[in-house]
């Protein structure tokens, strides 16, 4: 994989991802930080997002880790995320 794209909803301005850490895993059990990302302006304009990779990876297993929500949320919402080679 060389990027993913992150979708937020947009029924409302609660729940975007701002800032989060990708990690992936071969097993499911060990997981690895890929990569830090930040979403900015998100409630102004929630349009698709898109994150590159510094360098390409593998896995078999992906978990996204969100640091901060738009708003000051304490939820989550995403409305579709993607992932490309």
């Amino acid at each position: 994989m060389k990027q993913f794209a992150y979708t937020p909803q947009t029924s409302n301005a609660k729940g975007m991802m701002e800032k989060g850490t990708l990690y992936m895993s071969d097993d499911g059990q060990s997981w690895k930080p890929v990569s830090d990302f930040e979403f900015g302006n998100l409630i102004n304009d929630p349009t698709k997002r898109q994150h590159n990779f510094a360098t390409p990876v593998t896995a078999r297993y992906i978990k996204i880790e969100s640091k901060v929500i738009a708003g000051n949320g304490n939820s989550l919402s995403i409305a579709e995320l993607d992932f490309f080679e």
